[in-house]
């Protein structure tokens, strides 16, 4: 009888572990390509470089930016900020690369490339739950600053859809006036 019940219990403990656990981030496609930038007065395309299926956002790191980047403030520390972790969702990593003007503390402005990126958490039909869009050229602190969030509602993603709709607000702000992202961006899903 003890021989019996114990390959039971493990099962059973087996597929009660299993069970409460999410799947793992299956990453279905990324691109390599390196984008060319939009000109300084053309809008910015948003172009996909990773979907991936049984995903989620990392809040924790989303909601804290400045204490979760490793080392000098980059591009190369502050993408882990943005990777998908293991949920229930459909992730969608875009980038966008453009021209703009670059402030130096009274010096000359300069034109520089700047990437703006944009992760998007959908649900099964492609109904936008969550969206996120943060410019990685962003070095003066406090980081958070320049986050923002998506408030819409009932969107679904498609090809050309301009930021706009996702109407960005901040996740930190000091001036009541300067909450909502002004950019525009057209999203390429292809």
């Amino acid at each position: 009888m003890k021989s019996f019940l114990t390959p039971l219990i493990i099962f059973n403990l087996i597929a009660a572990l299993s069970y409460g656990q999410s799947k793992p981030v299956q990453v279905i496609f990324e691109n390599t390509r390196v984008g060319t930038a939009t000109g300084l007065t053309a809008t910015p395309v948003y172009v996909l470089q990773k979907q991936a299926k049984n995903a989620d956002f990392n809040y924790s790191k989303l909601n804290a930016i400045d204490e979760n980047t490793k080392g000098a403030i980059n591009t190369k520390n502050l993408m882990p900020v943005f990777e998908p972790i293991s949920g229930t969702f459909n992730y969608y990593q875009f980038l966008a690369t453009f021209k703009g003007k670059a402030y130096k503390g009274g010096e000359a402005t300069t034109i520089k490339d700047f990437h703006d990126i944009l992760i998007i958490k959908t649900d099964q039909n492609n109904k936008i739950i969550d969206a996120y869009q943060y410019t990685l050229e962003w070095a003066e602190p406090p980081l958070q600053y320049d986050l923002f969030k998506s408030s819409a509602k009932n969107i679904l993603l498609a090809d050309n859809l301009n930021i706009k709709q996702l109407k960005f607000k901040r996740t930190y702000n000091w001036n009541e006036k300067d909450i909502i992202l002004k950019e525009n961006g057209i999203i390429k899903l292809k």
